[in-house]
């Protein structure tokens, strides 16, 4: 829940939900993905209807770190570029519940070396903007040709 600094590597975790800015839930999402169905909020963040702003809210204090070696990481996705291309459009209509810009535009205003992120269980390796964007999901077990189910050492991104 809060950074910690080891010599010159800095791992900064970033709170965050989904919040649409990836788009529009459709009739279908809103009645199969389970967190409208069983998530319970405190009335204070379900009169806001921002969940994701209050834990983005939690990320400020941290925006400002800095060292040699910065890898931060979220369950949600920062940016939906990250999800490759050849993902078929029935399958995207998950999107909407994949992450939000708002994190995005958090871990750029940070400039990780690494963002770690999951929930799209995609492996991924991608460097946009001088940040290596890492997945490395497990994803459920009969996911097997899109996890590769093994450990990954981060700092072999670095090189």
């Amino acid at each position: 829940m809060n950074p910690v600094k080891y010599d010159s590597v800095t791992i900064v975790p970033l709170m965050g939900w989904y919040d649409f800015s990836f788009g529009r839930p459709s009739h279908y999402l809103r009645k199969a993905w389970r967190d409208f169905r069983v998530c319970q909020w405190p009335d204070k963040l379900r009169a806001n209807q921002d969940i994701n702003q209050y834990f983005l809210n939690l990320n400020i204090k941290n925006l400002s770190i800095a060292n040699q070696i910065v890898i931060t990481f979220s369950h949600f996705l920062p940016r939906i570029d990250l999800m490759p291309e050849y993902i078929p459009l029935d399958k995207r209509r998950i999107y909407p519940v994949l992450g939000s810009r708002g994190l995005g535009r958090q871990v750029s205003q940070l400039k990780p070396d690494i963002h770690i992120y999951g929930h799209s269980h995609l492996n991924q390796l991608v460097k946009i903007d001088d940040i290596s964007y890492v997945n490395n999901a497990f994803a459920y077990p009969k996911e097997t040709r899109i996890s590769i189910k093994k450990l990954l050492s981060v700092f072999d991104i670095l090189g």
